[in-house]
This record gives structure tokens, sequence and C-alpha cells, in this order.
């Protein structure tokens, strides 16, 4: 450990928190703003976001795909003369290459969020078990579908 990194850990506790949650878990790296799966690619690593005040929400492999939440969560139905909801719907950006090939290019998919909650570490914390399912999904060959729902902790695609 050098004395930067010391320094860091003394005037900084949560340092190695944060260290944590960059480690790959379930297999996945979590909630990066630099991609490894573009940078071993070959490709600029810097994840782009809408929202730059908002918090990284994102997965990868590190090989064969990355996901991450393109914007904050919106109500569903967003007419408002349907009334309030407590239905939220939240968009994903994803690349996925298979075998290798360097050709990828950016995909959506939509989850509706059937019992959100209202906001803050709750609505977060959700949205984090959504991107572990999907990522999941995208761990395997099947294609990802456009449009999932997510009630409870069951993410099932929308036909």
């Amino acid at each position: 450990m050098g004395i930067s990194e010391f320094r860091l850990r003394l005037h900084w506790p949560s340092y190695r928190e944060s260290l944590e949650k960059l480690k790959p878990s379930r297999g996945l790296f979590r909630n990066f703003q630099w991609c490894p799966h573009c940078e071993r690619m070959g490709r600029h690593p810097v994840i782009a976001r809408l929202n730059e005040a908002g918090p990284v929400l994102s997965r990868s492999d590190g090989e064969t795909f990355h996901l991450v939440l393109g914007d904050r969560p919106i109500s569903f139905p967003a007419e408002k003369s349907s009334g309030r909801t407590e239905m939220k719907t939240a968009g994903f950006w994803y690349i996925t290459e298979r075998n290798g090939a360097n050709n990828a290019f950016t995909q959506t998919v939509v989850v509706i969020l059937r019992e959100a909650p209202r906001g803050g570490a709750p609505l977060l914390h959700h949205l984090e078990m959504v991107a572990d399912e999907l990522a999941d999904k995208l761990a395997k060959p099947e294609p990802l579908e456009t449009l999932y729902e997510f009630e409870g902790n069951r993410l099932q695609r929308v036909s």
C-alpha cells in the first residue's frame, strides 16, 4: 500500500467499501464509469450518461457485454389523464458481442417496474436488482427482449 492510498484510507473511511464495489460480483463488474468490456474491445471505455447528477448503474462481464441505466425511471403510463400510478419504466442501454465479434451496436431494453418505490435508496436498490437480472440474461446465448416487467424480484418478458 502506497502512502497516498494509506492517506485515502485514513481520511476516507468508505474508501475500502468503494474499492470492493468495483470488484466483480456474481462474475460481473458493477456500477463503473470506465467499461472493462469496451476497453477490452479497443473502444472508448468511458460510459456516457444522460443525467450527470444521477448514480451510475451499470453491469458488465468484462468481455462480451455491458448494460447501463439510460436515465431516471419515469411514471408509467406517462399520460396525466391516467392518474397517479405506482408503476414506472426504466430504460437500459446495452451492447452485447458474441464469439468475439467487434461489430456491436447499442440496443435498448425497457422494464416496467410494477410496484416501484417512490424514490431514493429503495428505488435505487430496486433498479440494482433489475440490472442484475438483465445482466444474467445477457450472459446467456438467447437474445434479450425489448420489453420486460419486474414485479417483486421477478423479471419476465411482456408478450
